[in-house]
């Protein structure tokens, strides 16, 4: 563990009894969807943008659209994927009861950030089984959450030209972050997004965990290859509405 996890979870023992999660059921192809919005404690906030802040000076400058990016941007957004993993860290602990020694995170135990060999985003052990579990955010701004879970998907691994091969997980959770305010447009939201740690803190960017898949639905018959625009970039996807709430997490674990 470094330096970072033993912050973590020093800090995330003193929130015992925070309320981590509020619990909203959304109506998707005509069935009710459990999902989760994230509640995070400033300290928790704190640990995360640290990390960012240490990450982005060893990742690339490409995106996953393979265009460069500045050195501000490259920290938000390992800010809003390292929160992202975070709550779903404390989502497996919480909601899912699984002890936090059975429960690893990768940017909380990797000795460095120089190199990206062996990486994984969160794992989980149960009776002796390991499980891989991949965490791809995005914000939402034009929709609103429940037009998002209808229209969008839960995204798998991804190939472009810089980024040739990725592991496969075993199970696919879908973190979306949404505005609040439902007059934001294509402009307003690039400005918005230098000042995500700010919005996350006063609430008006919110952080939900929507849906999870397996690896045998996602590289199955329900999943499918898709560009996004996103240059070279192709993405393994399975649609939000095809797949499962925040209950199969757990489910999905215990009875494999």
């Amino acid at each position: 563990m470094n330096q970072y996890g033993k912050e973590f979870y020093e800090m995330y023992r003193k929130t015992d009894g925070h309320d981590y999660f509020f619990h909203y059921e959304i109506p998707v192809k005509g069935r009710g969807f459990h999902i989760v919005e994230f509640v995070p404690v400033n300290a928790i906030l704190n640990n995360c943008y640290k990390i960012a802040v240490e990450k982005a000076k060893y990742t690339r400058n490409e995106g996953q659209d393979a265009r460069t990016r500045q050195a501000d941007r490259k920290v938000i957004n390992q800010f809003k994927g390292i929160m992202a993993e975070a709550a779903i860290h404390i989502f497996l602990d919480c909601e899912c009861g699984f002890p936090l020694e059975h429960i690893l995170r990768w940017d909380l135990e990797r000795p460095d950030f120089k190199s990206p060999e062996n990486e994984y985003d969160i794992k989980v052990n149960d009776r002796g089984r390991e499980f891989c579990i991949e965490s791809r955010s995005s914000s939402s701004y034009r929709t609103s959450l429940e037009e998002f879970m209808q229209q969008y998907d839960i995204i798998g691994k991804y190939t472009n030209e810089i980024k040739r091969q990725e592991r496969t997980s075993d199970l696919y959770i879908r973190p979306v972050f949404q505005y609040e305010n439902p007059n934001m447009t294509k402009e307003t939201y690039q400005k918005a997004v230098a000042h995500t740690y700010r919005d996350i803190s006063e609430n008006s960017l919110k952080l939900f965990l929507v849906a999870a898949a397996g690896k045998e639905e996602m590289y199955g018959f329900k999943g499918y290859d898709k560009n996004m625009t996103q240059g070279s970039t192709q993405y393994r996807c399975i649609k939000i509405r095809d797949a499962h709430d925040m209950d199969f997490v757990k489910a999905y674990i215990e009875n494999q």
